[in-house]
């Protein structure tokens, strides 16, 4: 995958799609160790506690899970994470505009310090629980072009799909670049949209 991450351009928003069959977080790993090895800093953003459910996998024994608890996260919800380094709360019932105000001065201060890797989990439980999708869709668009920091914002499909499928396509949209988790005889992820174009069409199996 490092083939990949290589040839992101700071500013980008990385849209990666899975399906629930899948699990993203060999993609989450992998990524969070590049970043690493390039001394960048790691922010997970996490709506109404989307990340708890790879972090109860550690106690099933999927070392992988235990990469995201180096991160420092966000949770924007109804409870804390205890077993994160939480550098932010923001209660999920708030305001928006006000939930974006607390969250920008938190992200700002990170992101004028290190170059920032961001993880967003959670989008389509956003949009279940909190039925704003276009408005959200208009705060993600203001950090597009940040050179600061490069985001993936990880998203199941078939939720999208189900419950929000204009979402999904304003999304593709506003992606600079697209990974989309794909199943032939073998689970692989595919580019199917590249802002770089080396990386257009590119195969990585899993």
């Amino acid at each position: 995958m490092l083939e990949i991450f290589d040839k992101l351009k700071p500013g980008e928003i990385v849209l990666v799609e899975y399906s629930s069959k899948d699990d993203p977080v060999l993609f989450t790993t992998e990524a969070a160790k590049w970043a690493d090895a390039k001394k960048y800093q790691v922010l997970v953003t996490d709506f109404f506690n989307r990340v708890e459910l790879c972090l109860k996998r550690t106690k099933l024994e999927i070392p992988q899970c235990e990469e995201l608890k180096k991160a420092k996260f966000i949770e924007i919800g109804y409870r804390k994470i205890s077993e994160v380094n939480m550098v932010g709360f923001l209660r999920g019932d708030r305001d928006l505009s006000a939930l974006v105000s607390e969250y920008r001065q938190i992200f700002d201060k990170m992101a004028s310090e290190k170059f920032t890797v961001v993880f967003l989990f959670g989008i389509e439980r956003w949009n279940i629980i909190r039925n704003e999708e276009i408005q959200l869709l208009s705060v993600l668009t203001t950090f597009l072009g940040d050179t600061r920091r490069i985001a993936f914002y990880i998203v199941n499909r078939d939720v999208l799909n189900a419950t929000s499928p204009k979402a999904l396509a304003l999304l593709e949209e506003l992606a600079t670049t697209i990974i989309e988790f794909k199943k032939d005889k073998r689970r692989k992820l595919v580019v199917t949209k590249a802002l770089n174009r080396e990386l257009e069409d590119h195969e990585v199996e899993l």
